[in-house]
Protein backbone atom coordinates (compact mmCIF):
# COMPACT_ATOMS: atom_id res chain seq x y z
CA UNK A 1 0.00 0.00 0.00
CA UNK A 2 2.85 2.14 -0.01
CA UNK A 3 1.94 4.11 -3.40
CA UNK A 4 -1.93 3.93 -2.43
CA UNK A 5 -3.55 7.17 -1.60
CA UNK A 6 -5.25 5.29 1.98
CA UNK A 7 -7.24 8.42 2.32
CA UNK A 8 -8.89 8.97 -0.94
CA UNK A 9 -12.06 7.25 -0.38
CA UNK A 10 -12.16 9.21 2.76
CA UNK A 11 -11.96 12.64 1.47
CA UNK A 12 -14.58 11.77 -1.45
CA UNK A 13 -16.64 10.86 1.45
CA UNK A 14 -16.67 13.44 3.91
CA UNK A 15 -17.10 15.69 0.86
CA UNK A 16 -19.99 13.70 -0.71
CA UNK A 17 -21.52 13.81 3.04
CA UNK A 18 -21.34 17.75 3.18
CA UNK A 19 -23.09 17.97 -0.20
CA UNK A 20 -26.00 15.59 0.47
CA UNK A 21 -26.42 17.21 3.69
CA UNK A 22 -26.19 20.53 1.97
CA UNK A 23 -28.98 19.98 -0.14
CA UNK A 24 -31.19 18.25 2.30
CA UNK A 25 -31.04 21.58 3.97
CA UNK A 26 -31.88 23.78 0.69
CA UNK A 27 -35.46 22.22 1.54
CA UNK A 28 -35.91 24.68 4.00
CA UNK A 29 -32.87 27.66 3.25
CA UNK A 30 -32.94 27.83 -0.25
CA UNK A 31 -29.90 28.97 -1.83
CA UNK A 32 -31.11 31.67 -4.31
CA UNK A 33 -29.40 35.06 -3.01
CA UNK A 34 -32.75 37.04 -2.57
CA UNK A 35 -33.68 33.96 -0.10
CA UNK A 36 -31.17 32.34 1.69
CA UNK A 37 -29.19 33.12 4.37
CA UNK A 38 -25.07 32.17 4.21
CA UNK A 39 -24.54 32.11 7.66
CA UNK A 40 -27.01 29.99 8.60
CA UNK A 41 -25.82 27.40 5.54
CA UNK A 42 -22.33 27.75 7.21
CA UNK A 43 -23.45 26.95 10.49
CA UNK A 44 -24.71 23.94 9.21
CA UNK A 45 -21.74 23.00 7.77
CA UNK A 46 -19.61 23.94 10.64
CA UNK A 47 -21.80 21.28 12.93
CA UNK A 48 -21.18 19.10 9.88
CA UNK A 49 -17.64 19.00 9.95
CA UNK A 50 -17.38 18.99 13.83
CA UNK A 51 -19.26 15.52 13.80
CA UNK A 52 -16.57 14.52 11.57
CA UNK A 53 -14.07 15.84 13.66
CA UNK A 54 -15.12 13.97 16.69
CA UNK A 55 -14.49 10.86 15.23
CA UNK A 56 -11.43 11.41 13.78
CA UNK A 57 -9.94 12.34 17.16
CA UNK A 58 -11.12 8.52 18.78
CA UNK A 59 -11.59 8.67 22.26
CA UNK A 60 -10.91 11.97 22.95
CA UNK A 61 -13.35 14.70 23.31
CA UNK A 62 -13.73 18.06 21.13
CA UNK A 63 -14.66 20.94 23.95
CA UNK A 64 -14.85 24.40 24.42
CA UNK A 65 -13.97 26.50 27.40
CA UNK A 66 -10.20 27.47 28.39
CA UNK A 67 -7.02 26.11 29.30
CA UNK A 68 -5.43 26.60 32.42
CA UNK A 69 -2.21 26.39 33.99
CA UNK A 70 -1.01 28.16 37.04
CA UNK A 71 2.55 28.98 36.07
CA UNK A 72 1.06 29.79 32.45
CA UNK A 73 -1.95 32.02 33.39
CA UNK A 74 -0.45 34.11 36.21
CA UNK A 75 1.41 35.91 33.21
CA UNK A 76 -1.28 37.12 31.56
CA UNK A 77 -4.05 39.21 31.83
CA UNK A 78 -7.16 37.76 30.03
CA UNK A 79 -7.48 33.54 29.88
CA UNK A 80 -8.39 32.84 26.06
CA UNK A 81 -11.33 31.60 25.20
CA UNK A 82 -11.60 28.66 23.17
CA UNK A 83 -13.65 26.37 20.60
CA UNK A 84 -11.76 23.51 19.99
CA UNK A 85 -10.05 21.88 22.88
CA UNK A 86 -8.95 18.17 22.30
CA UNK A 87 -9.19 16.65 25.79
CA UNK A 88 -7.69 13.31 26.20
CA UNK A 89 -9.66 11.62 29.49
CA UNK A 90 -6.99 8.98 29.96
CA UNK A 91 -4.21 11.70 30.48
CA UNK A 92 -5.54 12.99 32.92
CA UNK A 93 -8.91 14.90 34.96
CA UNK A 94 -10.55 18.27 34.22
CA UNK A 95 -10.82 20.96 36.51
CA UNK A 96 -14.32 22.19 35.88
CA UNK A 97 -17.21 21.01 33.63
CA UNK A 98 -20.59 22.08 32.28
CA UNK A 99 -21.75 20.49 29.55
CA UNK A 100 -19.16 20.72 27.08
CA UNK A 101 -17.58 23.99 28.85
CA UNK A 102 -14.38 22.90 30.68
CA UNK A 103 -11.49 24.41 32.02
CA UNK A 104 -8.48 22.03 31.92
CA UNK A 105 -4.58 21.70 32.23
CA UNK A 106 -3.00 21.60 28.99
CA UNK A 107 -1.30 18.87 29.84
CA UNK A 108 -3.94 16.29 29.46
CA UNK A 109 -4.65 18.23 25.82
CA UNK A 110 -3.09 16.72 22.58
CA UNK A 111 -4.33 19.95 20.17
CA UNK A 112 -6.82 22.62 19.91
CA UNK A 113 -8.60 22.68 16.54
CA UNK A 114 -10.64 26.19 16.57
CA UNK A 115 -13.42 26.21 13.52
CA UNK A 116 -14.57 29.75 11.43
CA UNK A 117 -17.15 29.61 9.09
CA UNK A 118 -15.34 32.38 7.38
CA UNK A 119 -11.95 34.42 7.67
CA UNK A 120 -13.50 38.26 7.17
CA UNK A 121 -10.04 39.81 8.63
CA UNK A 122 -7.54 36.86 6.69
CA UNK A 123 -5.97 34.24 7.18
CA UNK A 124 -2.90 36.07 8.53
CA UNK A 125 -4.73 37.16 11.71
CA UNK A 126 -6.36 33.76 12.17
CA UNK A 127 -2.51 32.12 12.16
CA UNK A 128 -1.42 34.52 14.63
CA UNK A 129 -4.56 33.38 16.83
CA UNK A 130 -3.43 30.23 16.59
CA UNK A 131 -0.12 30.84 17.55
CA UNK A 132 -1.17 33.03 20.12
CA UNK A 133 -2.63 29.85 21.56
CA UNK A 134 0.09 27.82 20.53
CA UNK A 135 2.95 30.03 22.01
CA UNK A 136 0.61 29.96 25.92
CA UNK A 137 -0.54 26.68 25.99
CA UNK A 138 1.52 24.34 23.73
CA UNK A 139 4.74 25.74 23.82
CA UNK A 140 6.15 22.65 24.61
CA UNK A 141 5.18 20.57 21.38
CA UNK A 142 5.46 21.78 18.01
CA UNK A 143 3.26 24.44 16.66
CA UNK A 144 0.98 21.91 14.30
CA UNK A 145 -1.02 20.70 17.33
CA UNK A 146 -2.66 23.93 16.89
CA UNK A 147 -4.48 24.21 14.24
CA UNK A 148 -7.21 26.03 12.78
CA UNK A 149 -10.31 24.85 10.46
CA UNK A 150 -11.98 27.26 7.87
CA UNK A 151 -15.72 26.44 6.05
CA UNK A 152 -15.45 28.13 3.38
CA UNK A 153 -14.09 31.05 0.94
CA UNK A 154 -14.36 32.72 -2.11
CA UNK A 155 -11.45 30.99 -3.64
CA UNK A 156 -10.04 28.39 -0.98
CA UNK A 157 -6.29 28.32 -3.40
CA UNK A 158 -5.45 31.38 -3.11
CA UNK A 159 -6.27 31.84 0.42
CA UNK A 160 -4.23 28.91 1.46
CA UNK A 161 -0.97 30.35 -0.32
CA UNK A 162 1.77 31.69 2.55
CA UNK A 163 3.88 33.73 1.01
CA UNK A 164 7.37 34.58 1.99
CA UNK A 165 9.94 37.07 2.00
CA UNK A 166 11.71 35.98 -1.01
CA UNK A 167 8.12 35.53 -3.18
CA UNK A 168 8.38 32.18 -2.87
CA UNK A 169 4.69 30.47 -1.45
CA UNK A 170 3.92 26.97 0.44
CA UNK A 171 0.22 26.73 1.81
CA UNK A 172 -1.25 27.32 5.19
CA UNK A 173 -2.43 23.66 5.25
CA UNK A 174 1.03 22.49 5.77
CA UNK A 175 -0.15 20.05 9.17
CA UNK A 176 3.46 19.28 9.62
CA UNK A 177 5.38 22.54 9.80
CA UNK A 178 7.22 22.83 12.82
CA UNK A 179 7.04 26.67 12.24
CA UNK A 180 3.52 27.03 11.64
CA UNK A 181 -0.13 26.47 13.22
CA UNK A 182 -1.52 25.05 10.32
CA UNK A 183 -4.83 26.41 9.18
CA UNK A 184 -7.61 23.94 6.37
CA UNK A 185 -9.94 25.94 4.03
CA UNK A 186 -12.35 23.42 3.53
CA UNK A 187 -15.18 24.71 0.11
CA UNK A 188 -15.02 27.46 -1.77
CA UNK A 189 -18.29 28.90 -1.52
CA UNK A 190 -19.44 29.79 -5.29
CA UNK A 191 -21.75 32.50 -6.37
CA UNK A 192 -24.90 29.94 -6.78
CA UNK A 193 -24.58 28.85 -3.38
CA UNK A 194 -22.92 25.99 -3.72
CA UNK A 195 -20.02 24.69 -1.42
CA UNK A 196 -17.42 23.01 -3.73
CA UNK A 197 -14.86 21.25 -2.27
CA UNK A 198 -11.32 21.96 -1.64
CA UNK A 199 -9.40 18.09 -1.94
CA UNK A 200 -6.13 19.50 -1.40
CA UNK A 201 -7.36 20.86 2.58
CA UNK A 202 -9.46 18.56 3.11
CA UNK A 203 -7.00 15.51 2.58
CA UNK A 204 -4.50 17.95 5.00
CA UNK A 205 -6.88 18.09 7.43
CA UNK A 206 -7.31 14.53 7.74
CA UNK A 207 -4.06 13.64 8.24
CA UNK A 208 -3.20 16.13 10.52
CA UNK A 209 -6.08 15.33 12.74
CA UNK A 210 -5.02 11.81 13.14
CA UNK A 211 -0.99 12.52 13.26
CA UNK A 212 -1.15 15.86 15.16
CA UNK A 213 -3.39 14.96 17.96
CA UNK A 214 -1.62 12.39 20.29
CA UNK A 215 -0.05 13.02 23.91
CA UNK A 216 3.59 11.25 24.32
CA UNK A 217 4.30 12.82 27.84
CA UNK A 218 2.79 11.30 30.99
CA UNK A 219 2.33 13.73 33.57
CA UNK A 220 0.71 11.07 36.22
CA UNK A 221 2.98 9.01 36.93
Amino acid sequence: MDNENVLKDAVETFAETIKLKVEQLRRFVPKEKAHTNTDLTGRYIEELVRGFIRHWIRDQQLLHGTLYSGDINGTYDRPLQLDGIVYDPSSGPLILQEGDFVIVHPAFCSAVIEIKMTLPNGMDTFETRLREIWNRHFHGVPSYHVMGVVIADKNPEVASRRTHSDGKFDFYYKYFDGGLCPIFVLFKEAEDGQYEPFYPAIDAMIRAIYRNTKIDTNYID
